[in-house]
């Protein structure tokens, strides 16, 4: 079994939701990606979990997995297409009770490892909560509150400016929680699909994207230049890539200023589909100012301007930070 992985803001306010949250998460962010506390196994330790809307399964880091005694060793094992060249190795961990603010639930995630992701002086991530989870609800991912709030489907209003239904309609069951939205980029703007990935701490374009905005990576474009490092994604494995500003994305309803993006042409395009048309992963960095609204399923997306003047509640940290 294969899973996959992975601001100029001028609109009216957004409408309110028909009814409050069921659960409301303090979020912050962490080594550029969103961030909630996490207990496992009854036990009052918080753990550190990226929210990830592109992420097909819940995974725990194995050093977690092995302190917390959640190895199962009589579990399949599966790999992971995460964003670089190499997939990862996943194994089911035993069942157990999971708690994210007031959310509770018993549940299996999957155990990798995820050291890859630590980044300099970071605290060490010790898991993501994938849209096996999150897409159980409508999603908000208020960048700007600081907050992962979660209602109970059919609730959240995903009408109105900044919202779109899914740009992939026909995808495959495996995508069917991944939010794709279409996207206008750069002057005149190039129509591209996103794929909305709170988890990707940068918004990079794949080939036919740079392609198609008369950008090359042969070293003879000075709007472009390669970056050393590559990325590399769960998994690890350096995939080439080059930085460019991209002048601008447009979507529906909503904007975003130049932007420092990737080039490159990730494995995943191909395990999503998207690597014959122009495609972007639109990261965390393009949607910080911005909530970002999910439905179950996925069927509708939600980019909107932060709520302005409104209370930040927690602290983002939520002494973890």
């Amino acid at each position: 079994m294969r899973l996959i992985l992975l601001s100029l803001l001028a609109a009216p306010l957004p409408a309110l939701a028909s009814d409050a949250p069921e659960h409301v998460l303090p979020m912050w962010m962490q080594g550029g990606h969103p961030a909630v506390a996490v207990l496992l196994d009854g036990r009052a330790e918080p753990l550190r979990f990226v929210v990830d809307s592109a992420a097909g399964a819940t995974l725990v880091d194995a050093r977690v997995a092995r302190r917390y005694g959640l190895e199962d060793a009589d579990a399949a094992v599966s790999h992971a297409q995460g964003a670089s060249a190499k997939a990862a190795r996943l194994q089911r961990t035993r069942s157990t009770s999971w708690q994210l603010g007031s959310w509770q639930l018993q549940a299996r995630g999957m155990q990798v490892d995820l050291s890859s992701l630590a980044k300099d002086d970071d605290p060490a991530i010790d898991g993501l909560i994938g849209n096996d989870l999150t897409g159980r609800w409508d999603t908000r991912w208020d960048f700007g509150g600081n907050r992962l709030a979660l209602w109970t489907p059919g609730r959240l209003n995903l009408e109105g400016p900044g919202c779109q239904p899914n740009a992939l309609p026909e995808r495959t069951a495996s995508l069917r929680q991944f939010g794709f939205i279409t996207l206008a980029l750069g002057t005149p703007g190039v129509e591209a699909i996103a794929v909305v990935d709170t988890g990707a701490a940068q918004t990079v374009l794949n080939a036919e994207a740079a392609r198609a905005l008369g950008l090359r990576t042969d070293g003879s474009d000075a709007r472009v230049r390669m970056r050393e490092k590559g990325t590399e994604g769960l998994g690890g494995g350096a995939q080439a890539t080059w930085l460019y500003t991209l002048p601008g994305m447009i979507g529906s309803g909503w904007k975003h200023p130049p932007l420092e993006v990737r080039i490159s042409e990730l494995p995943v395009f191909k395990a999503i589909g998207l690597e014959a048309r122009p495609a972007l992963i639109l990261g965390a960095d393009a949607m910080r100012d911005s909530q970002v609204d999910i439905g179950t399923g996925a069927a509708r997306i939600c980019l909107r301007p932060p709520v302005p003047s409104r209370p930040q509640g927690h602290d983002a940290g939520n002494g973890l930070a």
